[in-house]
């Protein structure tokens, strides 16, 4: 069997190297690529692969090994994999349809069954849709591929070979590139991220970042976000053009009707989506064929809305943000949490209401009340969190038990949540724009998952349901002690290593999870911090933590509680 590879897995190797590397917590946001755009959807600045074709008189074996190799190289329509394909089928064949991440240490030879056939098992690592969505297996239970085989022109060809392709997962990232796509809450008052994963061929990454752009958002978040471009709108031409960094965008007539705060929303949500994750300085968009006068890509919705810079902490009977070795004043509100002897407290953006817990109950806290309003009194209560809206969630350890959710007036509504095979509710919160809630569970069989569901809400901004969850998969962590949404796209989970001490990893939400940090010894809480890189930890011992180098460095002592800030005006 001649040998086959990549002249670029050297490169890839290096750049493995280079993202494990970076795998500290939190990653804020995709890693994108750099570099210049010139003609038409080309030089992403992505590392090519050159695969080799099929060579004469190669065996069925030697056939798919080659295959399987080409067909990670998108370029020119994955033209070296079809070639080791027969000319019927070669046009047959999706690459497109989904990938499968798999650990190639365990993929297994390929097996002879009945005919001109070969199977293949492969243990998954993960899964990509059609649509760029990612996901984590559930199982690592081999998958078994079969192939089919005849000769064409004297040479073995494959005749039959399911859509899609296998990629092992050293190369995952060096072949595929993460990209956000950008839609509004329901309120236009935020943009909120939607990772997708594409295949990163110079001939296509900006068309398939506004195809799926406007096929809307993923099935998890649909209900929870919307998009400013109407239905049935799609690329005239079927195709973004690029040139020296500017993409133009021509959409079909179906969008002609919108309104100019329409519009600008379009434009906004493209250019995000683009220029966030490309190398795309500016975007040009016209509507059946007419460019609008009136785009100005602006509305004023904010992006990953950040925190203070100082950690917000219950100390020394006093409640407000950590300045120096000093409390700033929170007006009535820090006097009101101070009072109820807090364990565990969020706060909204303009630190006008608190959702605490504190004397087996949650609370809702707020500078406009003088009395502090308890929510919920059910027991084994866990730390409650507010949304963008003011809006308290509470519930207890039982991962089936309804959230408890108020305007802070003490009237409650409740809501129902399914987390797949959970024991216990360990932690949760909402999102900072309000669309997002995440949980962190301890499964059946003892895992820490992370579990992340859209919020619903009717036409008066209020919760109404939670959408279906998405499973992240195990966190490798002994045990799950808390979490904190870190920015708009990661959140970081606090736990015990499987080797003894804490540990902190970030789920980049539609993508991977990052190498585990080493916590501060007794960590007991965490939340995210300005800049997102910087979380702040609070041990058992009251001493309040922060990333230094490769350690951890005391801010301050004699903490009681850590609070959780939900963005600032």
């Amino acid at each position: 069997m001649r040998p086959r590879g990549f002249l670029a897995v050297i490169v890839a190797v290096l750049v493995a190297s280079v993202l494990a590397a970076c795998a500290t917590i939190p990653r804020s946001g995709p890693v994108v690529p750099g570099g210049s755009v010139e003609g038409q959807d080309s030089a992403f600045g992505q590392i090519d692969f050159h695969p080799n074709a099929p060579s004469t008189g190669e065996t069925q074996a030697e056939i798919l090994s080659g295959f399987i190799e080409a067909a990670v190289s998108p370029e020119n329509g994955y033209q070296i994999a079809r070639e080791f394909l027969t000319t019927s089928f070669a046009g047959e064949w999706n690459p497109d349809a989904s990938a499968t991440v798999d650990d190639q240490a365990k993929r297994g030879e390929p097996k002879t069954v009945p005919g001109s056939e070969l199977s293949l098992d492969i243990s998954p690592v993960a899964f990509v849709d059609q649509s760029g969505d990612y996901r984590t297996a559930a199982s690592s239970t081999p998958v078994t591929l079969d192939y089919s085989f005849v000769k064409q022109h004297g040479q073995w060809r494959i005749s039959k070979a399911p859509d899609g392709i296998v990629i092992n997962s050293s190369q995952f990232q060096s072949v595929f590139s993460a990209h956000a796509l950008y839609f509004y809450s329901p309120d236009y008052k935020y943009l909120v991220p939607d990772l997708r994963w594409f295949p990163s061929s110079r001939a296509a990454i900006a068309t398939r970042i506004v195809k799926a752009l406007l096929a809307g958002p993923s099935p998890w978040l649909q209900g929870s976000v919307v998009t400013a471009f109407p239905k049935g709108a799609q690329l005239a031409g079927g195709s973004v053009v690029v040139t020296s960094g500017a993409a133009q965008v021509a959409l079909s007539s179906v969008a002609g009707g919108a309104d100019d705060t329409t519009i600008n929303r379009m434009d906004e949500q493209l250019t995000q989506s683009l220029t966030t994750a490309q190398s795309i300085s500016s975007v040009g968009l016209s509507i059946g064929g007419v460019s609008p006068q009136s785009v100005t890509g602006v509305s004023g919705a904010q992006l990953n809305p950040a925190v203070s810079p100082n950690a917000l902490v219950y100390q020394g009977g006093k409640f407000g943000f950590l300045s120096g070795k000093s409390l700033g004043n929170l007006s009535g509100l820090g006097a009101g949490v101070a009072a109820l002897h807090p364990t565990a407290a969020t706060v909204t953006a303009d630190a006008s209401t608190a959702a605490v817990l504190a004397k087996g109950a949650v609370y809702a806290v707020s500078d406009a009340v003088e009395e502090p309003v308890r929510i919920d009194h059910r027991a084994n209560l866990i730390a409650p969190s507010i949304d963008n809206r003011g809006t308290i969630w509470s519930a207890t350890s039982d991962p089936a038990a309804d959230f408890a959710v108020s305007a802070g007036d003490g009237a409650t509504a409740t809501i129902k949540a399914s987390w797949p095979d959970a024991r216990t509710l360990v932690a949760f919160a909402v999102s900072r724009d309000g669309t997002r809630l995440a949980a962190l569970v301890r499964t059946m069989n003892g895992q820490a998952h992370l579990m992340v569901a859209g919020i619903v809400r009717d036409s008066n901004g209020h919760p109404t349901r939670l959408g279906e969850a998405v499973d992240f998969g195990d966190l490798g962590l002994g045990t799950g002690i808390a979490l904190a949404w870190s920015d708009d796209l990661d959140v970081s989970v606090l736990g015990t290593s499987p080797q003894g001490g804490t540990a902190i990893v970030t789920q980049q939400l539609g993508g991977t999870l990052s190498s585990p940090m080493t916590g501060p010894a007794g960590a007991v809480a965490i939340a995210g911090g300005n800049p997102s890189t910087q979380p702040w930890v609070l041990t058992s011992s009251g001493e309040l933590q922060t990333p230094a180098g490769n350690g951890w460095q005391e801010a301050a002592s004699g903490v009681g509680m850590l609070a959780v800030q939900q963005g600032r005006d």
